[in-house]
């Protein structure tokens, strides 16, 4: 979890499954200045065939990749309509919007990402939430850098610099708009 203010940027760090520990976060970086955007960038990866997957190992994605966006959307939202305009944004995948071989756990969690950003738009739309999921492909960071073609044409992926271009473009874009998806390739094919 990473809360911005405005008047001075903040960088909190979390246990994002800890529910208590993210709302007294929440509450310190509020006390700072009104929140005027949150962005959730959280996630676990797992290489597994479903049928040899370990269980505990699914629990936890689930719980970091996709329980933990809800409950911080929960918490973060009273702040963020109180500060409208303002904006939510996630940070999902672009195994949000299709299947992969070996990764059933993490791919369902993307999905489920992408459909709670979609749900908290229609809810919060009309007082002045942006809501936003931005889906990269791979990335030189996390498991993209870890993947194949990461390892690889490293300079063929996103750069996290590229993330956070897309979440500048969703929090600056005017106020009577919202880029509800943004989906993010690398310009070449890293493959």
């Amino acid at each position: 979890m990473c809360p911005v203010t405005q008047r001075s940027p903040a960088v909190d760090q979390v246990d994002v499954t800890d529910a208590q520990l993210v709302e007294r976060t929440i509450e310190e970086v509020a006390d700072r200045g009104p929140l005027r955007a949150v962005v959730f960038a959280a996630g676990l990866f797992d290489w597994a065939p479903a049928d040899e997957a370990d269980p505990a190992s699914w629990a936890r994605l689930f719980d970091v990749n996709l329980t933990s966006a809800a409950v911080l959307t929960r918490l973060v939202l009273p702040h963020l309509l109180a500060a409208a305009p303002s904006a939510l944004i996630y940070i999902g995948s672009g195994a949000g919007h299709q299947k992969f071989a070996n990764n059933a756990a993490y791919v369902a969690s993307k999905h489920g990402l992408a459909g709670l950003a979609g749900a908290v738009f229609l809810d919060v739309r009309d007082r002045d939430v942006k809501v936003s999921l931005i889906s990269p492909g791979l990335v030189a960071a996390g498991a993209g850098a870890l993947s194949p073609a990461g390892q690889a044409r490293p300079e063929q992926l996103l750069a996290a610099e590229d993330v956070a271009a897309a979440v500048r473009f969703v929090v600056t874009f005017p106020a009577r708009g919202c880029p509800t998806e943004i989906h993010l390739q690398p310009q070449r094919n890293p493959n």
